[in-house]
């Protein structure tokens, strides 16, 4: 753990510390967050994008494996291992809030896979809860692109309420526009959202979320979001049009290595 985590004190209600999972095992792309592009690991971009968040007064890498935990040191990171009994990034942010290694009034989980994730968003999902004392969770999502993302169950939709709380999760079409659409279709006006995979949590959100047993929903849907409403917890969601693509497969890395490649190739010209 760096100086910087050793220093922390106990925060104020409205302190924001974003916390990156980030493990070595994955099925369609083994040691994602060490796949290096233009000198960086993947990793490193998602930090250096979480620490450009205008509310967020502390940065941490979580992980399970040595090799993340020596690299995200060496380029200045503060890091925790955590368990490799671990099931989700969900349970390795709150093992870390558990053990007080992380104690904020606001942690926000910010997805090791995401180097093109916008500052932005991570500070707008933290301001549902500095902003509405009713909210226990807070995300994000953006509307429906296509009705190709519309009937891909990968793209999970979110239905909300007229205040912005959500009123369920699914990789199914809801809601169902009876009327049908095309790709001419307005989804923004619809109302027709993708979820984000942003989370903010309150600090005893999390802690209860974490230890809590999946639920019915979640286990048919396999969207862990739909725990915490059949918990009773209240998910409130902000709409963004920031929403760049995560890295899932070995096409999603090759396409962001070629984004950053001509990111740098105009930095340099200019």
């Amino acid at each position: 753990m760096t100086s910087q985590g050793k220093a922390a004190g106990r925060d104020s209600k409205r302190s924001v510390a974003v916390v990156i999972p980030a493990r070595f095992a994955s099925t369609r792309l083994p040691g994602k967050p060490l796949l290096e592009v233009e000198g960086k690991c993947l990793l490193q971009y998602v930090w250096e994008r979480a620490r450009r968040s205008s509310v967020a007064s502390r940065v941490v890498v979580a992980t399970d494996d040595r090799r993340i935990f020596d690299k995200a040191a060496s380029f200045g990171a503060e890091v925790e291992m955590t368990s490799p009994d671990c099931r989700s990034g969900a349970d390795r942010v709150a093992q870390l809030v558990r053990s007080g290694k992380v104690d904020a009034a606001v942690i926000v989980n910010v997805q090791g896979d995401e180097p093109e994730m916008d500052p932005g968003n991570i500070d707008l999902a933290a301001r549902l809860l500095l902003e509405d004392g009713n909210a226990a969770i807070g995300t994000l999502v953006t509307p429906v692109a296509s009705v190709a993302e519309y009937d891909n169950p990968n793209a999970v939709k979110a239905v909300l309420g007229s205040s912005g709380y959500c009123l369920y999760f699914s990789r199914a079409r809801v809601p169902f526009v009876r009327d049908g659409v095309t790709d001419e279709t307005d989804f923004a006006a619809l109302g027709v959202y993708r979820h984000l995979g942003l989370y903010a949590y309150r600090r005893d959100a999390l802690l209860a979320f974490a230890g809590a047993p999946q639920s019915r929903l979640e286990k048919l849907e396999k969207l862990e979001q739909l725990r915490a409403l059949e918990m009773g917890l209240a998910i409130k969601a902000a709409v963004t049009r920031r929403a760049p693509a995560g890295i899932d497969t070995e096409s999603d890395f090759r396409a962001f290595a070629e984004r950053q490649r001509q990111e740098n190739c105009r930095q340099g010209a200019g």
